[in-house]
C-alpha cells in the first residue's frame, strides 16, 4: 500500500525529472532557433545554403554544448539530404575534447565505401523527421562519435513549414544517470525510471541495471506498481514506482 504523502513525492521526483528534460531541450529549441533564422535569411538572398553558412552555426553549437556541463559530450545540426546546395549530405555537429575543446565529427558519406555512415537511418532522425516530434534515443553506445554511452536529444527543423533537418546534443548517460538518481534517491520506495521502449535509464536501487529492457519483466512480475508518463520529454519516459520500500545506507 502507498500512503498519501508516497504519491506526493513520487508526483514531486516526476517533475523534477521533468524540469531536467526540459531544460535540456530547451538547449536543443536553441539551436532549431539558430539554425531556422540562418536558413530563412539564405533563402532571402535568393539561393540555397551551403556547407559553409552552416559552419557558421558553430559558435551557437558550442554555446549549448558548453552549458550543458559535464552531461554533454557532443552537439549540432544534422541536414535533410540535398538540402545543401554543395553537399549531398552534411552534418554540423562537434564533439568535446580534452580541455573543454570542441571537435568537429567528419562521418563518411561516400556510399562505395564499407563504413558508409547514412543518418536518415538513425531513429534520433527518423523519428523527428516522421513525427515532427522532439525525441530522446537510448541509451546506446555511440559508436560513430564518442563510444560512450549516451542519450541523444533532438528536435525536427522546419523552415516555410519544411523539414530541413534535426539539431540535437548528445548527453553521457553515466554523468546524466548521477543526477537523475539523485531526485530518484528522495523516495522510500524503489523506483525505476525507463526510456520509451522500457529500457533502464535510472534507478534508485542496483536491483535495475541502465540499458537493461525490463518493461516486460515488470509486467510479468505483476507488481502494485504505479506509473507515471513525463510530460516534459514527449518521449514516453516514465517513472515506474515499486511497492518494496528502498534499503537505505
Amino acid at each position: 500500500m502507498f500512503a498519501p504523502s508516497d504519491n506526493a513525492s513520487f508526483s514531486a521526483c516526476a517533475q523534477q525529472l521533468d524540469s531536467t528534460l526540459g531544460r535540456i531541450f530547451s538547449q536543443v529549441r536553441e539551436l532549431v532557433e539558430e539554425t531556422r533564422a540562418l536558413w530563412e535569411r539564405v533563402l532571402a538572398e535568393g539561393r540555397q545554403p551551403l556547407a559553409r553558412d552552416l559552419a557558421s552555426l558553430r559558435p551557437a553549437i558550442d554555446r549549448q554544448l558548453l552549458a550543458t556541463g559535464a552531461f554533454g559530450c557532443g552537439g549540432g545540426v544534422i541536414v535533410e539530404p540535398n538540402g545543401l546546395a554543395d553537399r549531398e549530405m552534411h552534418l554540423e555537429w562537434w564533439y568535446l575534447a580534452d580541455a573543454g575543446k570542441t571537435l568537429p565529427l567528419r562521418p563518411n558519406f561516400d556510399r562505395r565505401r564499407e563504413n558508409y555512415y547514412d543518418y536518415t537511418e538513425m531513429p534520433w532522425y527518423r523519428r523527428p523527421r516522421d513525427t515532427g516530434r522532439c525525441v530522446v534515443e537510448g541509451p546506446y553506445v555511440d559508436l560513430y562519435g564518442t563510444n560512450m554511452y549516451v542519450l541523444t536529444f533532438t528536435m525536427p527543423i522546419l523552415v516555410q513549414g519544411r523539414f530541413i533537418g534535426v539539431a540535437g546534443l548528445d548527453l553521457s548517460l553515466h554523468n546524466l544517470e548521477r543526477m537523475l538518481v539523485r531526485s530518484l534517491m528522495k523516495l522510500d520506495h524503489e523506483a525505476v525510471l525507463l526510456s520509451a521502449d522500457g529500457r533502464v535509464i535510472a534507478s534508485n536501487t542496483a536491483n535495475w541495471m541502465v540499458g537493461d529492457l525490463v518493461a516486460t519483466l515488470l509486467d510479468t512480475l505483476q507488481l502494485e506498481e504505479i506509473r507515471l508518463t513525463l510530460s516534459e520529454s514527449e518521449t514516453g519516459w516514465s517513472l515506474v514506482r515499486l511497492p518494496g520500500l528502498r534499503k537505505k545506507v
